[in-house]
This record gives C-alpha cells, structure tokens and sequence, in this order.
C-alpha cells in the first residue's frame, strides 16, 4: 500500500464487492484498522467510541461504494488524515462517507470516463452480411418457408353464431376444391408434353 498512486490503485486495485467476495474477513480487518488509525489522528474519540461504530462504518462503506478499489478506500483515508479534506465539527460515518464521496468524484469518477473513451476508440470489426443473398441462396435451396399461413381477410366468423358456424363450412369447402383445383393444374403443367 505505501507509495501507491491514485491511478495504480483504481488499475491495479480490486473492487470492494470483488475483494469481499474472496477474502472478506480480511478486508473488513484491514478497513476497520486503517479506520481506527484515522480516527485516533483526527481525535475523533467521542464520535466513534466503541468497536461496534468502527465495524457499522466499515460496513457502510462497503455498502455505499461497491465498485469502488479496496486501495482507493485506503488511499481516502489517508488523505483524510493528511488533511486534503475540510473536516467541520464532529467527524462521523456521514462526514467519513462525505470525503469518501469527494475522493470519488476528483479522481474515480475522472478515470472512469477516461477509460470509457479509451474503450470507445477502439473499433470493433465485424462482417457484413448480405441478406438479400442469403434469401435468394436459401429459396435457391428450399430452405426459407413462408413465415405464416396467408389468411383469407374477407370473412371472419364469430364462434358462437350458427350462421356463422355453416358459412365458415361453406368457406373451408371452396377453400379445400381450389386447393385441389391449384394442385391439379400445377401437377398438369410439370407433365412433360409430347
């Protein structure tokens, strides 16, 4: 930790979340003692007077800034105690929270964006499709169907009408001989002639 920059902790450092995940009573040791050191030096004794104040604040630090390195919260405070931050009045959880938040927005926030517009640069190359050979290719082959069943738009039944019922019948009987009637002549007109 000592002689880490800013901008190594945010590229070297791991997440809060990530860092829980694989080693958390560790983690939550090394915050609650470099949290009780700046407490004894910014004489904060009143505020944070038992275990249980320090481990409250560790836990809502882990809560509140997730994304953020575990060598950045490290690096907060210690500037906290080299007195880059204002501290007024009684030094707090949400004071504490307050310049955690400060740190983030003069030097994550900044790296953060940075980095999206150096991932933005890059171009990502991709293949060109042509669609429109790929459908006459496929029908070529049989392989594209149509989608859907063409509907008959000009006739509607209502289910429960009787007279409705008997003319969808009579539609679904001349819908059935065209078929035939199409089929017929399509079978007549593959025959070789002669």
């Amino acid at each position: 930790m000592q002689g880490m920059t800013v901008t190594q902790a945010y590229k070297r450092g791991f997440s809060l979340s990530k860092a829980l995940k694989a080693e958390p009573a560790k983690v939550r040791l090394t915050m609650l003692a470099e949290l009780e050191r700046l407490v004894r030096h910014v004489n904060a004794t009143r505020t944070f007077q038992t275990q249980t104040d320090l481990q409250d604040a560790v836990e809502d630090i882990c809560e509140l800034f997730p994304s953020m390195k575990l060598e950045e919260v490290l690096i907060a405070f210690k500037q906290i105690r080299q007195g880059r931050f204002d501290l007024y009045g009684n030094f707090t959880t949400n004071v504490l929270i307050d310049c955690i938040r400060n740190y983030e927005m003069q030097n994550t926030v900044t790296m953060r964006e940075q980095e999206h517009v150096e991932n933005k640069k890059q171009q990502v190359e991709t293949a060109a499709i042509d669609w429109q050979r790929l459908k006459r290719d496929l029908d070529a082959e049989g392989l594209l169907k149509t989608p859907r069943k063409v509907l008959d738009r000009t006739f509607i039944p209502y289910p429960n009408d009787k007279e409705d019922a008997a003319t969808t019948e009579q539609h679904r009987q001349q819908s059935k001989t065209e078929g035939e009637a199409q089929a017929q002549r399509e079978s007549n007109s593959d025959e070789p002639t002669g």
